[in-house]
């Protein structure tokens, strides 16, 4: 199952600045001078490693990685002591270490080895050299049960799935019976029939579910499987059924149960049933099904919604229908009881279904149909649309609330259209804005950069707050009313640059650039600016560019802590819900004794502190520039709320210095010798 938008949906993103590699000579603005201040860092701790320092990586749980030509090792940052060193991964590149997706553990790579590690203790939760396969198909992080699940295939092209302790690394089964024909073997064709349907399925990425502390439920082309996590033994096997081709259903997802404890739901192509997670049985009569394949599903209070995409081109479907070039989906809605769909007929939506915002008792929907996107308001609960038609915006559909004056939307831009803010009434199905709020005009080359385009905008009170870089305006939508105006006048930033964050703050809007900051009162006068001109090398640009990686983990793996019901729910939710989901979380964490399931004692501690201080907005952003004197390059953290500079450190004198930031712990990680590391305190 997905799980990589977890982290944007909780917090949106994170404010660090990145260098653009920009090169531009110093200007002098009117409210800040660009030279640097006395430095506000002071050094906490110096230590030594093995080798020449090659590169620098904190990781979420705070430890900081230091890759040498020796070693790779571990230095706890509050005290600069190294905590642990792995001689055998001396030498790999930067790009060979990164977090596994949705927990703490990091994997190291480089041919023919992975090796997965908590990067607190050391310990070695998988090396693939213990379970020598030719190829690793599926590996997932399931802190719910403390394990980690690999499956592989071995060189003589029998599979193999094994599950491992997230603290020791022991191995505590394989399973090798996971592929076996639930059915009887059958002779001749169908037996090769069968043969090539288990080859398939060993190669095949398993879905996997984890339903509570002692279930582990997955699915490969031979049928759905509970395995006992403890020892690896199936529970019960369930055979998804076949289509009236005979054939086994191609897209299969599984999701947990937000509400009833007793299931697991199984989408199967255009289907999808429930079934108990005692023994497997179907709890449904009959499936519910849409026209189209289920991309995904949203568990509303009122019924599960069924989000259609058509099928790829040949392949068979009880139906398939195009209109004007477009292959037209169903929508429809099941009740939790038996399935029973809510509207007697799909509700005919032009194109897949991509999108569903959770607005109270309805959902927004977003519609694509051949890189159109179009919307609409489905009430749940009678599985009915609000609007006659389907209405086209431009761009992506970003945010969506439902107000008095109808549904208030942003969207993002794409390759060949704008993205634009507009209101659209439920009455009549007509936009609000005949002139719209909209982003610059894309690019059409190769170098597109989408992120140049985006509308920021951020909520206070009934205002909804936009920035266009159309005409670098700021604008105020009132929420209520259903109108808008802009703020002051034109806010051009220096370096030829366009912002890529936005916030509230007590003084008013920030605009955040890699090289500027903008400070903007809540009626569009500029309060203060500030700009320092990007160095000339891209490659300094690394470890800043980490410091999202180290936020977005931390959220993702704390999710992942409560489970794929978490995850599901916190999938569908817009900025409002978005913060009630983030506050759970830190509610959770603040409870006496509250650890990150299943990882070591230390690891949890530290990265459950470590989550707490993530919650706090940073009140800062970093700056890479040149040093005054034009020798070198200095980082410089800037206030967010009055646009000084809250320190300083010199980079020294090499062209690409090795270096760290840990906006978490306010902490920068500078290689001052070959094998030596400053620790500095922001």
């Amino acid at each position: 199952m997905k799980r990589t938008i977890l982290a944007g949906v909780l917090l949106g993103p994170v404010s660090v600045i990145l260098s653009s590699g920009i090169s531009s000579e110093p200007r002098q603005l009117n409210t800040q001078a660009v030279a640097p201040a006395p430095s506000g860092a002071t050094a906490a701790w110096t230590v030594k490693v093995k080798g020449d320092i090659r590169w620098e990586q904190v990781t979420p749980m705070g430890a900081l990685l230091v890759s040498t030509d020796a070693e790779l090792a571990a230095v706890d940052i509050e005290h600069g002591q190294v905590m642990w060193e792995k001689p055998e991964l001396g030498g790999l590149l930067a790009d060979s270490v990164h977090m596994v997706e949705g927990s703490l553990l990091m994997e190291a790579t480089r041919p023919g080895l992975l090796v997965i590690f908590d990067p607190v203790t050391g310990a070695v939760v998988f090396d693939s050299h213990r379970l020598s396969p030719a190829q690793i198909v599926t590996r997932r992080v399931l802190p719910q049960s403390g394990t980690l699940l690999v499956h592989g295939q071995r060189p003589d092209g029998t599979s193999v799935v094994a599950l491992y302790d997230l603290v020791t690394g022991e191995q505590r089964w394989t399973n090798e019976a996971l592929f076996d024909q639930a059915e009887p073997k059958k002779r001749g064709f169908g037996a090769l029939i069968q043969g090539l349907q288990r080859t398939a399925a060993e190669g095949s990425a398993l879905e996997v579910l984890q339903a509570g502390p002692d279930m582990i439920i997955v699915h490969t082309l031979m049928g759905l499987r509970a395995l006992d996590a403890r020892t690896g033994a199936v529970r019960w096997s369930a055979a998804l059924p076949t289509t009236r081709w005979s054939q086994s259903p191609r897209h299969v997802r599984l999701y947990p149960s937000l509400n009833k404890i007793d299931r697991v739901y199984v989408s199967f192509d255009d289907h999808l049933m429930a079934y108990g997670l005692a023994d497997g049985q179907a709890l449904w009569a009959k499936p519910a099904s849409v026209e189209g394949y289920i991309r995904d599903i949203v568990q509303h209070p009122s019924g599960i919604i069924m989000l259609p995409e058509a099928p790829p081109e040949g392949e068979p479907m009880r139906s398939r229908r195009v209109t004007n070039g477009v292959v037209q989906t169903g929508l429809n809605v099941a009740r939790y009881e038996d399935g029973a769909m809510v509207a007697a007929k799909p509700l005919r939506m032009h194109g897949n279904v991509v999108d569903a915002m959770v607005v109270g008792d309805a959902v927004v929907l977003a519609v694509d149909a051949e890189s159109r996107t179009f919307v609409n308001v489905l009430d749940v609960a009678t599985a009915t649309l609000r609007l006659k038609k389907d209405v086209k915006i431009k761009g992506q559909l970003a945010y969506a609330e439902l107000g008095p004056c109808g549904l208030l939307y942003v969207s993002r831009p794409d390759a060949t259209i704008n993205a634009e803010v507009n209101i659209i009434d439920l009455a009549t199905g007509e936009a609000k804005f005949k002139d719209a709020i909209e982003s610059g005009k894309p690019l059409s080359a190769g170098d597109y950069n989408a992120a140049r385009y985006y509308l920021h905008h951020a909520l206070e009170g009934r205002t909804l707050f936009v920035f266009a870089n159309r005409d670098h305006r700021l604008y105020a939508v009132d929420r209520v009313a259903g109108t808008f105006r802009a703020l002051g006048g034109e806010i051009k930033l220096q370096g030829r640059e366009d912002p890529i964050d936005m916030e509230i703050r007590p003084a008013g809007v920030v605009l955040i650039a890699p090289q500027n900051l903008v400070l903007v009162a809540r009626d569009g006068q500029i309060n203060q600016q500030v700009y320092y001109p990007a160095p000339e090398l891209p490659g300094l640009v690394r470890a800043l560019y980490a410091v999202n990686a180290v936020r977005a983990g931390l959220y993702g793996a704390a999710a992942s802590a409560y489970g794929d019901a978490f995850t599901q729910a916190s999938q569908k939710t817009t900025d409002p819900n978005a913060r009630y989901i983030t506050g759970q979380l830190a509610t959770a964490y603040s409870q006496s004794g509250a650890q990150l399931t299943g990882y070591s004692r230390q690891s949890a501690a530290l990265a459950t502190k470590r989550f707490k201080a993530s919650l706090t907005v940073p009140g800062s952003v970093f700056m890479l520039t040149r040093a005054p004197d034009g020798n070198g390059n200095v980082l410089l953290q800037i206030d967010k709320d009055s646009g000084q500079q809250r320190a300083r450190v010199d980079l020294g004198k090499e062209r690409e210095p090795v270096y760290a930031v840990d906006d978490v712990a306010g902490m920068l990680f500078l290689r001052t010798a070959p094998s030596t590391l400053v620790g500095y305190r922001l």
